[in-house]
């Protein structure tokens, strides 16, 4: 496994806290790619259906990105990467999980954080459409918790040539309980209100039959217990907390992966990584500073930016295809 030699992140002063390094890194300004790429789309067992986006390279690496909790393919971290991506050659491909983006009207069953089956359905399509290319996967938050889940062995048969995971929440439980607590109540707002309006979405147009009733100030912890479990046939909150946080799984990695968190982030806890017992193949780096795939740096990283996060990527990427022999 190539080890990654990394410039630490020096937290600017207006971004010296978690919660400074989750909020700048997400309201700056961030560029985007000028078109979205060719349309991808993945149909799952269960008549669901998945739209993906893509850009072919030159080089025999494909590179898959996967979002975080109410998110798509339209989120900065996921722009960002397929601008790099594009610049070293690698094909890219965005995927929305299920009722996300542009497949809002195609899922009639949840995306949460154990779909490790959905994200090994695209590989088998990506292995078709681009053969004898390398896959590399990365993973963002609720993301690099299914990725981790799937190269543990949770679900779904078909794995990546190699994984690269970001501020995994590895003990769901865990991060439940940080959300509902102090000023992390923030982001906890805001991911249910967008999480209610895509399973109101559902209703209305007839792609599920039961209306679940989300209290206005609703957390993840309720909702997760209100829906997530029961549409995602669960036998309760705790069950589903269980069966699909990575830190379960982590020991069971035989994939190449490197794992990226900070110990400031405002929700997810270090102390997860830091007990972890992780196999020589996994390769974790623990940032002090960074939040919630923020990573903002005072001094320009060696690509000319201060998304640090981006440089972290790009030595990851590069790593990987070396550990790859690509």
């Amino acid at each position: 496994m190539q080890r990654l030699d990394l410039i630490s992140l020096q937290a600017p002063f207006w971004a010296a806290s978690g919660h400074g390094q989750t909020l700048w890194g997400h309201f700056l300004k961030s560029p985007m790619l000028d078109e979205l790429g060719q349309n991808l789309e993945v149909d799952l067992p269960d008549g669901d259906r998945l739209f993906c986006f893509y850009h072919q390279g030159h080089t025999n690496v494909v590179v898959s990105l996967y979002h975080g909790l109410s998110g798509d393919v339209y989120a900065d971290y996921m722009q960002r990467t397929a601008i790099l991506c594009r610049k070293l050659g690698h094909t890219v491909v965005l995927v929305n999980h299920r009722g996300a983006g542009h497949g809002a009207a195609h899922a009639r069953h949840p995306y949460h954080s154990g779909r490790s089956e959905d994200v090994s359905e695209v590989l088998k399509v990506l292995r078709q459409k681009f053969p004898g290319k390398k896959q590399i996967a990365i993973g963002y938050s609720m993301s690099a918790n299914i990725l981790l889940c799937l190269v543990g062995g949770y679900k779904g048969d078909e794995k990546p040539d190699g994984a690269i995971t970001v501020n995994a929440p590895l003990n769901l439980l865990q991060g439940a309980k940080l959300l509902k607590t102090g000023l992390n109540r923030i982001y906890d707002i805001r991911f249910v209100n967008r999480l209610r309006e895509n399973i109101e979405y559902k209703y209305k147009n007839g792609l599920i039959s039961k209306r679940y009733e989300i209290p206005r100030f609703a957390s993840i912890w309720d909702f997760d217990n209100i829906y997530t479990a029961d549409a995602a046939g669960f036998k309760d909150r705790e069950d589903y907390y269980q069966s699909c946080s990575a830190k379960f799984y982590l020991s069971n990695i035989t994939t190449p992966t490197y794992m990226l968190t900070a110990a400031d982030d405002p929700f997810v806890s270090v102390v997860d990584y830091r007990e972890a017992v992780l196999p020589k193949n996994v390769h974790l780096h623990i940032e002090n500073s960074g939040g919630h795939l923020g990573y903002l740096t005072s001094k320009p990283t060696p690509l000319g930016s201060n998304r640090w996060l981006d440089y972290y990527l790009h030595e990851a990427i590069n790593g990987m295809t070396q550990t790859l022999g690509v």
